[in-house]
């Protein structure tokens, strides 16, 4: 699989030459994670994957920090919708922050992670990456996974971004709902 990643820098550059033309030669006002400066800070950030000229996924934050020595982009409020090989939406990723490894495209959600799948599937934690070379999402934190009326918990998992996979690493639990709208352990 060969990831058009000079397409994804062009965006990345072009976003950059934007922000900076908008926001004059000062410094940024921003600090991040580690209390340094970053070299750029954009409000409005969005960035788009493709492959062969096919959407993959797309990034939008209400902020991003940039660190070009620490290959770290900071997030802020961030959602990330991926797409199927036709270029349907399949799920949506919201966190309250995140981290982009910008030569990887590797991702890491932090805070009120949620993904919805197309299916109405839902799968919440406060931890999630995302890994570029497997395109699966994982977490080692519970997770909360809701399917129709039924629920699974664990902690850790491996999954498709659309949530059709799902391997469950530890501690899985069903839980099915009763007619009467209760929801009871599966044994």
């Amino acid at each position: 699989m060969k990831i058009d990643r000079r397409l994804a820098l062009s965006l990345l550059a072009a976003a950059l030459g934007l922000a900076l033309t908008s926001c004059g030669s000062g410094p940024a006002e921003g600090e991040g994670e580690s209390g340094v400066l970053p070299d750029h800070e954009i409000d409005g950030f969005n960035l788009t994957q493709t492959q062969e000229g096919r959407k993959l996924w797309t990034l939008s934050a209400k902020r991003a920090l940039i660190f070009e020595q620490a290959d770290r982009t900071e997030l802020d409020r961030l959602r990330i919708d991926y797409y199927d090989e036709n270029g349907d939406a399949t799920s949506t990723l919201t966190a309250r922050t995140g981290i982009l490894k910008t030569r990887t495209n590797d991702m890491e959600a932090l805070g009120d992670v949620v993904v919805t799948a197309s299916d109405g599937s839902v799968l919440t934690t406060e931890r999630l990456t995302w890994n570029e070379l497997t395109r699966k999402i994982e977490s080692d934190r519970f997770v909360r996974v809701t399917k129709g009326k039924d629920v699974f918990t664990g902690t850790g998992i491996e999954a498709d971004p659309d949530l059709k996979n799902i391997k469950v690493k530890s501690g899985f639990k069903a839980f099915v709902r009763t007619p009467e709208g209760e929801l009871v352990e599966d044994h």
